[in-house]
């Protein structure tokens, strides 16, 4: 152990020198953080009014108003629901042509079972969370654990059937959440992967820590737990209490600090993976040389070291809520909100004491018309003691009231006009906190601006976090699966179909064949304002009959049921050939087709008047008879034949909006009941156009008394 403990001890000072050194220059934005912390969990603090100029509210100094913790909660649950609100992880994968999409699809398929049994969904909530309190966030990873698959099967090997469970045990890739506060990176970066490193700094229980004896990979343990009063420093191991740095910065509370460093140490400060030709352990040579590494610390000890596996990419994943050019702490809602909270908390303790003020008043005492041990403290049922042989006017002037005027009314201005500027800093409007103030705008019209101007800022904070966590994450875990996903373990999740084409895909070594990005800002358009808009496209075209019949209405339907997302299963009829047709509608083109044919039986019925009055006819009377029997027959022969079946299925498509649209169903007494269609008579006067000239109007035959009259569309000329 002495061994090991020499081997690391340069390594060990000089990642104990960078750890205080960056701690200290993370302070500042330390102290922020935690007055966003405390706002956002309303603690009340010294200072949570400080500028504010009511310093004198001291009565009501507990009470903490949850204007931040609103604000936070609104934007969460506004982010939360643009990324998982149609019940998806928030990722797509799309090939780069359409024959490879069957290999996109099994990577999708993979990926989509490995987010789901690490619990990315529940991650990137607690995520959100943090950055709309901190406004930074850090996931590490991809990290590595082994995960156990259980199969139950029926066994015969033993001539009776027994139920057995086989287990698998496989790699599995995971990411963590770090506590923003627990994060200390390169004071001098911008970005994680542009400085010398960050460090995930806990403060973590002995248990923890020696549970680590059982992995092997994992050294000097003892060395770690020893806390500063059984180090045996004032024994004579000066040695050992140099080696360990600063063991009270390690220690603290019977917990101790464990550094997990991810970034660039010297090749010289690096052990060797082999030892020398004499059997020493060796040390890299000092070149200068810089390389990437991942150490763990644990009581200001080297416990594990490993040169990093990520490929030049440092694991740390950092997003932010509201980017700061040139920086790498970003802005919150919580800092956002911090003056208006303070204005907040001020004003309303001021309003409590005025209050107390008016309700109670004030009072002027004459002590020497009073016992000594009269206290005066009022409360029901209070007796004052008096002093005896008091006359009536001096017991009246002994206490006199006064009352104070009520001046909390400004206050309650001040509140008003600093939320105002607090909506405007924050980008969190009163409609986002589901707050139905009168000052709102009620129209649809009205509302949808609202909604699209407070969504601006929300847009780009999940633009952040779709670029900066949803596709690196992607990105790593399609990275990890190529070099360490096993084809079995595909295969005993997926089946044999997904590990063929997984054999095929490691073979080719890369994923040039697919793309893949984040959902997030793509599906953050509101529904309500997505779905008025689909209405007031439906309500325009198909209320216009020379729109409707360009208007796939199936399409506009399913549009409309993914947009509201009203249920699981979608009851839009999915058959072509219309044999699930509800009732009313069935029932609808029964009476539009029975019109159609009593207009056949009408046209025949006129035919054979015409030929018998051409044969009866033997004066002008007659003549003019049968010429104007004549007019009526072509003209219904134009009609008939002006319907041509995209005119029959428009009619049809109005038929099915109107159903759609009728709050009753339609009865099927109307159908029944509906008498024989009557021609209209024949107008004497009628000029008879040629069939290519006539105009394109459907009669308008007589509907039955009961049945609902039918619009009918216009046919194009």
């Amino acid at each position: 152990m002495s061994e090991q403990l020499q081997q690391h001890a340069g390594l060990a000072n000089l990642l104990h020198t960078r750890l205080t050194g960056w701690e200290q220059a993370r302070k500042p934005q330390e102290l922020k953080m935690l007055e966003c912390y405390q706002d956002v969990m309303r603690i009340p603090r010294a200072d949570d009014t400080s500028g504010t100029g009511a310093a004198r509210a001291k009565k009501a100094a507990g009470l903490f108003i949850g204007s931040t913790r609103n604000k936070v909660r609104a934007a969460r649950a506004k982010i939360n629901d643009a990324l998982f609100g149609s019940g998806k992880l928030p990722f797509d994968t799309s090939p780069t042509n359409e024959q490879l999409a069957p290999f996109a699809d099994a990577v999708e398929d993979i990926l989509t079972e490995q987010f789901e049994r690490m619990g990315l969904k529940r991650l990137l909530k607690t995520g959100v969370n943090t950055l709309a309190t901190y406004g930074t966030g850090f996931m590490f990873g991809p990290f590595v654990r082994t995960e156990t698959l259980i199969e139950t099967r029926a066994d015969n090997g033993l001539g009776v059937t027994q139920l057995v469970e086989d287990k698998y045990e496989f790699d599995f890739p995971y990411f963590e959440l770090a506590n923003t506060l627990d994060v200390i990176p390169d004071p001098e970066a911008r970005d994680l992967g542009a400085g010398l490193g960050v460090f995930w700094a806990t403060m973590e229980s002995p248990h923890t820590v020696a549970a680590w004896k059982a992995d092997k990979r994992y050294t000097n343990i003892d060395l770690a737990l020893q806390a500063p009063g059984d180090n045996g420093t004032s024994g004579g191991s000066d040695q050992a209490g140099q080696l360990r740095a600063n063991v009270d910065y390690w220690h603290k509370n019977s917990r101790i600090k464990v550094a997990r460093f991810f970034g660039k140490v010297p090749k010289s400060a690096m052990p060797a993976a082999a030892p020398a030709e004499d059997g020493e352990p060796s040390v890299a040579g000092d070149s200068g040389e810089m390389v990437d590494a991942v150490v763990i610390m644990a009581g200001g000890v080297v416990v594990k070291v490993d040169e990093s596996p990520y490929s030049g990419k440092n694991p740390g994943m950092r997003a932010v809520y509201e980017a700061v050019e040139h920086e790498m702490w970003g802005v919150g809602v919580a800092e956002n909100n911090a003056p208006h909270q303070k204005v907040v908390n001020a004003a309303f303790r001021l309003v409590m004491e005025g209050k107390g003020m008016a309700l109670l008043g004030t009072s002027s005492v004459d002590r020497s018309k009073f016992l000594p041990g009269e206290d005066f403290r009022k409360h029901p049922g209070k007796v004052y003691q008096m002093k005896p042989n008091l006359t009536p006017e001096e017991r009246q002037t002994a206490i006199i009231h006064h009352l104070e005027p009520d001046i909390t009314d400004g206050w309650r201005d001040m509140i008003a006009m600093s939320e105002q500027f607090s909506d405007d800093d924050t980008g969190i409007t009163k409609y986002t906190q589901g707050d139905d103030s009168s000052h709102l705008n009620k129209t649809a019209t009205g509302i949808s601006m609202i909604m699209s101007a407070s969504s601006l800022p929300i847009k780009e904070v999940i633009q952040n976090i779709d670029e900066q966590w949803i596709e690196e994450i992607v990105e790593r875990t399609v990275e990890w699966n190529l070099k360490y996903l096993e084809v079995e373990t595909v295969r005993k999740i997926h089946g044999d179909d997904i590990a063929q084409k997984w054999q095929q895909i490691k073979d080719f070594g890369k994923t040039s064949f697919m793309e893949w990005h984040a959902t997030g800002t793509a599906s953050f358009m509101q529904k309500e304002i997505l779905t008025n808009k689909i209405r007031a496209f439906a309500d325009f075209a198909l209320s216009n009959p020379n729109t409707a019949p360009m208007v796939d209405a199936r399409e506009l339907l399913e549009q409309t049921w993914d947009v509201m997302e009203i249920g699981r299963e979608s009851p839009i009829l999915k058959d072509e050939d219309g044999l699930d047709i509800p009732p009313q509608v069935k029932q609808k083109m029964q009476a539009l087709q029975e019109q159609i044919k009593q207009m056949g039986e009408a046209l025949n019925n006129a035919h054979a008047e015409v030929k018998q009055l051409e044969a009866a006819a033997g004066n002008k009377d007659g003549e003019l008879e049968v010429k104007a029997y004549e007019a009526e027959t072509k003209r219904l022969q134009v009609v008939g034949s002006g319907m041509s079946p995209e005119q029959i299925v428009a009619l049809v498509q109005q038929t099915l909006m109107q159903v759609l649209t009728q709050p009753a169903p339609f009865d099927h007494d109307q159908v029944d009941a509906a008498a024989p269609m009557a021609m209209p008579d024949a107008q004497p006067d009628m000029i008879v156009m040629p069939p290519e000239e006539a105009p394109m109007h459907p009669p308008e035959p007589a509907m039955p008394p009961e049945a609902e009259p039918m619009a009918m569309p216009d046919q194009p000329q």
